[in-house]
């Protein structure tokens, strides 16, 4: 009778386990699916407003990437935190691609401006309004900047104001420059002020703001590197000692002493990268 009533519990419990494995994991799979297919549709359409579109194969990869990086961590690192910390770097991977993929196109975009202003400004110089200025600029510049401009002339043709249209472009492209010159541009509309003289104040303007930012990037690019070598010494030194001799790190793991010591030299590595972020970066 004494065993009996183990086995019993044991085979009620199994029963019930696999009672809701059965019902709850489909559910669950389900949700997932649909609150993945969600984010990846929201990051696909952040990315195609900037016009970047993914591949099928890449929202394939993106929509397992969270199971993918458990698993490599789960390899990686033999233990439970590696499995969870590499599902939720899979879950933060989408968004990571979208902001280095608009990053990207900004900054390309940025590099074009000097170009186009001169476009501009030669066009309207030739008698040409502002709405064939932009045409000309679509037709000889390649993209983004085309795209971008492009879609400024759309959206004019759909009945859309240009004074609107140049604020959508602000929005897209969150740079000083672009909002210097739409903001010249309207004011200069407003006012009746000569736009040719505007576009040609605005590239000589750009181009000595672009020189002043490429020169501080170089001048500040020791400190840079030398932040980033500082900041993956401490690392590869830890990983290091822990593969050559794992009892003389494991004291670090096993006592209290130790696991506050890791703690506090993380957060003085994280204090001293933002530290040197801040003094290495110059607005202009």
């Amino acid at each position: 009778m004494a065993t009996i009533i183990p086995l019993f519990v044991f085979g009620a419990v199994l029963l019930i386990t696999r009672f809701l494995v059965e019902r709850l994991t489909p559910i669950l799979i389900n949700r997932y699916n649909q609150w993945q297919g969600e984010r990846l549709g929201r990051v696909t359409d952040k990315l195609e407003d900037s016009f970047i579109f993914l591949e099928k194969k890449k929202i394939v990869f993106l929509s397992i990437s969270p199971f993918i990086f458990a698993a490599l961590g789960f390899l990686l690192l033999r233990n439970f935190l590696g499995p969870v910390l590499g599902f939720f770097f899979g879950l933060a991977m989408p968004g990571f691609m979208t902001k280095i993929a608009k990053g990207r196109r900004i900054k390309k975009f940025q590099s074009q401006l000097v170009d186009s202003l001169m476009i501009l400004s030669s066009s309207l110089k030739a008698g040409l309004s502002l709405i064939q200025s932009i045409g000309v600029l679509c037709e000889e510049m390649p993209v983004p900047i085309s795209q971008e401009f492009g879609l400024v002339l759309k959206e004019n043709r759909w009945g859309v104001s240009l004074e609107e249209s140049l604020r959508k472009l602000r929005r897209r492209m969150p740079l000083e420059e672009v909002n210097l010159i739409v903001s010249s541009v309207l004011v200069a509309r407003e006012t009746g002020g000569e736009l040719t003289r505007v576009f040609t104040r605005l590239t000589e303007t750009i181009r000595n703001n672009i020189k002043l930012k490429e020169k501080i990037a170089t001048l500040t690019l020791q400190g840079r590197m030398q932040g980033i070598i500082m900041s993956v010494l401490p690392i590869a030194f830890t990983f290091f000692i822990h593969k050559q001799n794992p009892g003389h790190f494991n004291i670090m793991w096993e006592s209290e002493l130790g696991r506050i010591l890791i703690g506090v030299a993380v957060f003085l590595q994280l204090a001293g990268i933002y530290l040197i972020k801040k003094i290495s970066t110059c607005k202009v």
